[in-house]
């Protein structure tokens, strides 16, 4: 039994001494009394490419981007059968007064300005891989709803989507949102 112990060590280590002259010289790592590696096995580089393109490019004072976000919300808010004369006048003066949106710098937007913003904003950076620089935000206040409704940009295979937050309920997964085109402005879309 000794002599098998004594024999399958020699092999062990006689094959672990190969294994390590085999790796180059660049390759060998260290490892500490309890197996950490004293140094970086291997670096991860970033790819020259990215696949997204540069932050997008909206006007907030767009008349023609407002008059979209007018006609998608309208689209939104079918009238109901029992609306009443005060309901249906306050949800079209709501609607009118969508408008005189201002650019609000995303690394200045705080999550306590509207956490529903701060959380798509998050939303959108983990699921499609963008940085704040890559997003632009809108804000515009709506006297109507004494709230602010706000805009956020952000490319997405090679379009540019605005979504309307903060002006009604979630829908679905996410927030109504346009396909903003500056060359062809009749393209909408959303949920």
């Amino acid at each position: 039994m000794t002599r098998l112990f004594v024999f399958l060590a020699a092999v062990l280590w006689a094959g672990n001494s190969f294994a390590a002259s085999a790796v180059p010289e660049e390759n060998k790592t260290e490892y500490n009394v309890f197996g950490v590696p004293q140094q970086v096995i291997r670096t991860i580089k970033a790819s020259a490419e990215t696949d997204t393109p540069p932050a997008s490019v909206v006007d907030c004072g767009d008349k023609e981007l407002w008059r979209l976000v007018r006609d998608k919300l309208s689209e939104l808010q079918t009238e109901v059968m029992d609306e009443n004369v005060i309901d249906r006048r306050r949800r079209l003066l709501a609607l009118k007064h969508i408008g005189d949106f201002s650019p609000l710098p995303v690394e200045a937007f705080q999550p306590k300005d509207n956490y529903r913003v701060a959380n798509r904003m998050i939303y959108v950076k983990i699921n499609h891989g963008l940085k704040d620089k890559d997003l632009q935000l809108c804000a515009g206040d709506n006297s109507v709803l004494s709230r602010r409704v706000y805009l956020l940009a952000y490319p997405l295979r090679g379009q540019t989507i605005v979504e309307i937050i903060n002006y009604t309920a979630t829908i679905g997964e996410g927030e109504p949102f346009i396909v903003y085109d500056k060359n062809n402005l009749a393209k909408t879309g959303g949920k």
